[in-house]
């Protein structure tokens, strides 16, 4: 991300825009026909869910920076021609790397080929926590940067590009969007092997004792839930997740703890600001935390100590 690519939140204006009519008038145009289609000189791109369509076409844009307390008025245009100029990359990138002509479709080798493209288009972790080139048909971004608009643009280019192809040949891939043979990613246990391993790698030394207290630091069952929230919260554009029955007892410092969520956060997404959803995190998941302040959260003091457990160079 570029120094001049300022990130902003865009909670509020997305809570207050999914109330307008035309957000409603959006959300049925995407059922109808899968697609909101845009255009920006010669070029047309689709987008597929009507949050982002209202983020990249309203006048009224707003977002906020962390620094400021204030809404800043944004220019979606901008941002849109960003999304707009890697859709396009991203069809030239399907066109290039799994375009195929009728007759290899056709072809012996054509099953391999479709199933290739179902992991690719359905599973494959082509980005931290996101399952399949298609999650950008339910997913839109709750910090907005001209980075974020890239990524999201250039997937939907594919995207756009694979559903094509479906069309075209609605027999030969009757089955294309049949998953039963792989795990639902709505379990916690069944979410991209990738995004648990790395957290349960990281996370690890909260299941053993801690150095200062020489104590276990979580139970199996709180060390559980806490790999369970972890993943919930990458695997869904960082939205804290429902807890219910927070973790009320942890048995180790709790700048450990603080630095442990930053440090796993930049190891997942180097360069990228913290959410404000992060802190909100931390303090929903630990009892004792519960009423801590953002700003200890943020201004706690870097430790090797932390990093070594953690094994992260």
């Amino acid at each position: 991300m570029s120094k001049k690519d300022t990130p902003y939140w865009i909670t509020d204006f997305l809570d207050e825009t999914k109330k307008t009519l035309e957000c409603k008038i959006y959300e049925r145009e995407i059922a109808v026909n899968g697609y909101f289609s845009v255009k920006s000189g010669p070029h047309t791109a689709k987008i597929y869910t009507a949050e982002l369509a209202m983020v990249l076409t309203s006048p009224a844009l707003t977002g906020e920076y962390r620094d400021l307390k204030r809404p800043t008025e944004l220019n979606s245009q901008e941002y849109l021609n960003t999304y707009i100029e890697a859709f396009t990359k991203g069809e030239r990138y399907f066109e290039a790397e799994f375009k195929a002509s009728p007759e290899f479709l056709y072809g012996a080798n054509h099953k391999q080929y479709i199933q290739d493209l179902h992991n690719n288009y359905f599973h494959i972790q082509h980005r931290p926590g996101k399952e399949g080139w298609s999650y950008v048909k339910h997913q839109y971004p709750f910090i907005l940067t001209h980075e974020a608009m890239k990524t999201f643009g250039y997937y939907s280019g594919v995207v756009s590009k694979v559903d094509e192809l479906v069309e075209r040949h609605p027999r030969l891939f009757a089955a294309f969007n049949d998953c039963n043979d792989v795990e639902s990613p709505g379990n916690p246990d069944n979410i991209p092997t990738g995004l648990r391993q790395k957290i349960e790698k990281h996370f690890e030394f909260f299941s053993g004792q801690c150095p200062r207290k020489h104590k276990t630091i979580l139970n199996d069952e709180d060390f559980k839930k806490l790999i369970d929230w972890t993943v919930s919260y990458y695997s869904n554009d960082f939205q804290s997740p429902q807890i219910s029955q927070p973790i009320s007892t942890i048995n180790t410092n709790k700048t450990y703890v603080q630095l442990a969520f930053r440090y796993l956060f930049n190891e997942l997404y180097p360069g990228t600001t913290f959410p404000p959803s992060l802190f909100d995190f931390y303090r929903a998941a630990f009892l004792p935390y519960s009423a801590d302040r953002s700003e200890n959260f943020l201004r706690v003091k870097h430790n090797d100590e932390v990093k070594d457990l953690m094994k992260i160079n």
